[in-house]
């Protein structure tokens, strides 16, 4: 079965890596969630994408250089733009998550991936995710562009499965036989860079014992066709529809 991961949440139709978003993600039948951390000046692991707060909430600066009181002031909600170029999120009291906040509301038997953007939080990361209900079930992998945080990763916890991210453009045969030397679980490279038949690579990866997953797809016949192809998953930023082309979830056992 192809995975949905709502790419930061329901990321189309609510602020992206809010608690909004991922609730949004899991009523809408996401099969996972992935997600961003940064440390922040304090230790804590702030869940945002961008290394600054500047372009998703109405505050400024580098999230480094602030504690995770003061990243909680800003409003997640404040630059994301409906359909009728309002801002109805503003002033709706969306916060800029913790990974443990998230980690204690994910519900059982959704699947999370954890994208580590800057390396000093890797060991904060692994740190987090051991013991908790998704990583006793499981269900998370943690992912990364950078290889030395995948290699530190893996290193602090070599039964967590982690997943090389590839920058646009990347070939993915090279990348897949790096992964296979660095244990690494699965590469997830660009969906254009999959090519218009992804197959071969697939069927390359299934030989080697690894997976492979991409980034991101939000049109219905592409979904379709990785899925008809056994891609392990898809990241989207609408997984209302990627459900809707997949069918159902399948029953819990």
């Amino acid at each position: 079965m192809t995975l949905v991961v709502a790419h930061r949440g329901a990321s189309g139709d609510a602020p992206e890596n809010t608690m909004l978003a991922y609730q949004q993600a899991v009523e809408m039948g996401a099969d996972a969630i992935e997600l961003d951390v940064h440390l922040t000046k304090d230790g804590k692991l702030a869940v945002i994408h961008d290394e600054t707060l500047d372009r998703t909430t109405n505050l400024a600066g580098p999230v480094a250089a602030k504690t995770m009181a003061q990243i909680r002031r800003a409003d997640a909600g404040y630059h994301f733009e409906g359909p009728d170029a309002s801002f109805p999120f503003r002033g709706k009291k969306l916060r800029v998550p913790t990974l443990p906040e998230v980690l204690e509301w994910l519900p059982e038997g959704i699947g999370l991936v954890v994208e580590i953007k800057a390396p000093e939080s890797t060991a904060a990361t692994v740190e987090a995710l051991r013991g908790s209900k998704v990583r006793a079930a499981n269900a998370v992998t943690v992912i990364s562009f950078d290889e030395r945080t995948i290699d530190e990763a893996h290193r602090l916890d070599p039964e967590l499965p982690v997943g090389y991210l590839l920058v646009p453009f990347q070939s993915a045969e090279p990348a897949l036989t790096f992964a296979v030397e660095h244990g690494y679980a699965a590469i997830h490279p660009w969906e254009v860079d999959l090519g218009l038949d992804p197959g071969p690579l697939i069927t390359l990866a299934r030989a080697y014992g690894r997976l492979v997953g991409c980034y991101v797809v939000n049109d219905p016949d592409r979904m379709k066709q990785l899925a008809v192809l056994g891609l392990w998953g898809f990241v989207t930023d609408l997984p209302g529809l990627a459900r809707v082309t997949l069918g159902p979830r399948p029953a819990a056992d």
